[in-house]
């Protein structure tokens, strides 16, 4: 112990002595270290930490799944659900909510609460106890009971300012008194739902945007869990669950639900993460690539120190040092810098966690509780050893290598560096290949975003304001309230001067959200519901196809004489129209909804517009009138001449002049609408391009230094070769011909480990094959270019150099 403190007290004075040397490396580490501890920081998050439950391994997620398309994730139905949880022997319990706005009026100002409704054991199965109070009791589940409700910790605060005898008292919520129960503990969350609900109220069966005989014959809109009894495995309750659908589907053959979709059971744990896995893994790798560069960087600037101190390891083992010894105060050397760079680097990666949580809490789940904890700490002090030995192993056993006897005779300076010229050569050759292979997944994902970017998403998305409008159904529960409602709206906002166009639909595009029905077009034959095919509805009126701009290919759009006594119409987009009625005029025909079969006739054709996502092919769509069908819960959308955002306080405004009760938040321009339905896929392009451009640098730095150091040790070797006649042109093609040569071969071996490598990126990638040959050469020749620009400066300074003083000095 006494000696290893003697090593780092030395170390320490050396490191010392040369300051220049010291930030170089420590900076470059911590830029490796801090990148890494941040994407772990992430990583363990998201990834690795257990869910916030009790006994989380034993939660599932319990989903529908089509079974002729193998579609997951599909909503469940109601009587499904009540089947499967009377059912099932595999499961402890189950449980399922729902997500809905919920319209809270006080004396301040109306507001749109993010609201749930949960069976009254959901908190049990996932293990969650109050802060304070209760939750939800059976008999406050039956239909009719009065409601009660269950506050986050955030809206208690938020509202009730944390006080503790908020409990009985009563708040009213679309229009109902609804009794305060429970208070959640802070640490709650629920990561499947997005934005957290501030208030959860019980009873699922009351679904205000499904009609009562909707609810009871397999209409889906239930998110379920489950817990699985001690002992059984989610492989059993599958079998048991695919068994209980069977049943179902005998016993309700002509519900919504019965033919086409069985039950699908993850570990909640997946299905919360989702598809985010692979995404975040490829950012590890490529932060770990990053590191592994830095280490390379280090390890060629201590064999170039390790050359100017050859004399002085000479004469310590002159004096009796062993070659471990020697080893051993070399590695101190390097774990003092690697802990110093490790140190800066997590300064670094507590700065830029916050920053990763708010980059977007909905695109990423658990996000929000990235944190430098623990874990996080341990990674990083683990980086800084393992990655002090990686750079300083070698270095050290080339610096007590060289032979004694020749290192202390004068005038044999570099004689072990023939050795160490090679080595340091292939160190740069590793680090092209690792920047290579970073370069060309980050391009990979830039150029699928740029594909994804242009596609067409159906309509202008440019000056568009969208306005979240949820109806209370204690004001406006029956249709004609409705219809009255959006007409006196339109017609008002469409006064404005500075308002080019208004319109309103039940569902915005790219968000996701829309309702599907089962739908029976003529010319084919009808099978009824849970057997036709699937269409996806939207109520909007006549003004929103010119308002959002989307192209009528086709017959016409809707107009006022579309209502509630007028003959029942509908436009489809291009999707029905071309498959549904190939080479005829779709003008004329009709389709039903296979639960009423009413005869809609087809007055329109639309262009397909992007209701789910950028990079999810077409799906079959219908519009109908929306004082038609009436609709509580859409988004007005605004068109202005330039800037939508003045037109915010405008608009609402207008709508607090027919309803001052009438909550309006979640206000979005349409072009945060398309960003936000992008942010994922941005997020991980946006990581792997600024990785690779700390490859690039890197890589460029350590090119340079390679080459710079050459020259400088050829300094003699120039001379003579300016002294018998080489031109300044001969000297630069000998000294950018060096390192181009190790460039080139560090980009063939890149170039083939990219090849195999970015084939597990190709579910991450839309429009573009993972070997695309654009991608490739781009990358290569903008690594190739940095290299000769690194290669360009040093040989230069050689060019320069005066063949009889470097002589008469040798």
């Amino acid at each position: 112990m006494r000696s290893a403190i003697q090593d780092l007290r030395f170390a320490l004075r050396m490191l010392g002595k040369n300051p220049g040397f010291t930030l170089v490396a420590m900076l470059t580490l911590a830029l490796g270290i801090g990148a890494n501890s941040a994407i772990f920081s992430v990583v363990n998050a998201v990834l690795l930490q257990p869910l916030p439950y009790r006994d989380p391994a034993r939660l599932l997620y319990l989903t529908q799944i089509n079974l002729q398309t193998q579609t997951n994730g599909i909503f469940m139905s109601f009587p499904k659900y009540t089947q499967l949880a009377e059912q099932s022997r595999t499961m402890e319990s189950v449980a399922a909510y729902f997500a809905s706005t919920l319209n809270y009026v006080t004396a301040r100002e109306p507001e749109a609460l993010n609201g749930a409704r949960a069976t009254g054991n959901f908190f049990q199965v996932l293990g969650i106890r109050p802060a304070l109070g209760r939750t939800f009791l059976p008999e406050e589940q039956q239909p009719g009971a009065a409601d009660v409700a269950v506050l986050s910790d955030g809206f208690w605060h938020s509202h009730f300012a944390g006080d503790e005898h908020v409990l009985g008292r009563s708040i009213v919520l679309d229009g109902k008194p609804a009794t305060i129960v429970g208070v959640l503990p802070a640490n709650f969350r629920f990561p499947l739902q997005f934005p957290e609900p501030d208030v959860w109220l019980p009873r699922v069966a009351d679904a205000p945007f499904l009609r009562p005989e909707q609810v009871r014959t397999g209409a889906g809109y239930l998110i379920v869990i489950g817990r699985l009894r001690d002992g059984e495995t989610l492989s059993r309750a599958q079998a048991e669950f695919d068994t209980i659908n069977a049943r179902y589907r005998e016993q309700f053959g002509g519900f919504a639900d019965a033919d086409k979709y069985g039950i699908s059971a993850v570990l909640l744990e997946t299905g919360i993460v989702g598809g985010m896995r692979t995404g975040l893994m490829v950012l590890l790798a490529a932060v770990g690539f990053v590191l592994l560069i830095a280490c390379v960087n280090v390890a060629n600037l201590l064999l170039a120190r390790a050359t100017a101190r050859d004399r002085e390891l000479a004469i310590r083992k002159a004096l009796g040092a062993s070659g471990p010894r020697l080893i051993r105060q070399l590695l101190s050397e390097s774990i003092l810098l690697s802990f110093g760079g490790g140190a800066l680097g997590v300064c670094l990666a507590a700065g830029a966690i916050p920053l990763l949580r708010a980059l977007s809490p909905g695109s990423i789940p658990r996000l929000g509780e990235t944190r430098l904890d623990g874990a996080v700490l341990a990674f990083s002090l683990l980086l800084c050893v393992v990655t002090g030995i990686i750079f300083g192993l070698v270095p050290a056993l080339q610096a007590v290598r060289g032979e004694l006897h020749d290192t202390l005779k004068e005038g044999t300076r570099g004689s072990t560096e023939g050795g160490r010229g090679k080595f340091r050569s292939a160190l740069i050759v590793a680090e092209m290949a690792l920047a290579l292979v970073l370069m060309t997944g980050a391009g990979l994902l830039i150029e699928s975003f740029a594909h994804l970017m242009q596609v067409n998403p159906g309509f202008a998305a440019q000056h568009l304001m969208t306005f979240p409008l949820n109806l209370p159904p204690d004001r406006y529960g029956q249709a004609p309230q409705q219809a009255e409602f959006y007409r006196q709206l339109i017609e008002r906002v469409k006064a404005m001067p500075e308002t080019e166009g208004a319109g309103v639909t039940s569902y915005l595009p790219l968000t996701g959200a829309i309702r599907f029905v089962y739908f029976c077009a003529e010319g084919r034959v009808c099978e009824g519901i849970g057997k036709d095919p699937l269409i996806a509805i939207r109520q909007v009126s006549p003004e929103y196809f010119g308002t959002v701009r989307t192209p009528l290919r086709r017959g016409r759009v809707f107009t006022e004489k579309d209502n509630a006594t007028s003959q029942p119409v509908v436009i489809v987009n291009q999707t029905v129209a071309t498959r549904y009625w190939p080479g005829q005029d779709p003008i004329g025909k009709h389709l039903a909804n296979s639960r009423d079969m009413l005869q809609r006739e087809v007055v329109g054709v639309v262009a397909d517009v992007k209701f789910n996502a950028l990079n999810v092919a077409n799906s079959e769509e219908m519009y109908v009138p929306m004082a038609q069908i009436p609709w509580p819960a859409t988004a007005l959308i605004v068109r202005s001449q330039e800037n939508p955002l003045p037109l915010v306080a405008a608009v609402r405004a207008k709508i607090a002049e027919i309803d001052p009760n009438l909550p309006v938040t979640g206000i979005l321009s349409m072009e945060d609408v398309v960003s936000t339905s992008v942010a994922q896929p941005r997020i991980i392009m946006g990581f792997a391009g600024v990785f690779a451009g700390f490859a690039l640098l890197l890589s460029a730095l350590g090119i340079y230094g390679v080459m710079a150091y050459s020259v400088s040790a050829r300094k003699q070797e120039m001379g003579i070769r300016m002294s018998m006649g080489a031109e300044p042109g001969d000297i630069l093609k000998l000294v950018v011909g060096q390192g181009m040569r190790l460039a080139l071969l560090g980009a063939a071996i890149g170039a083939a480990l990219s090849f195999g490598l970015t084939r597990l990126m190709a579910t991450l990638l839309f429009g573009i094959r993972p070997a695309d040959p654009f991608v490739f050469g781009a990358a290569t020749l903008v690594l190739l270019f940095a290299s000769l620009a690194a290669c360009y400066l040093p040989a230069r300074r050689a060019t320069r150099v005066d063949p009889i003083i470097v002589l008469r000095y040798e």
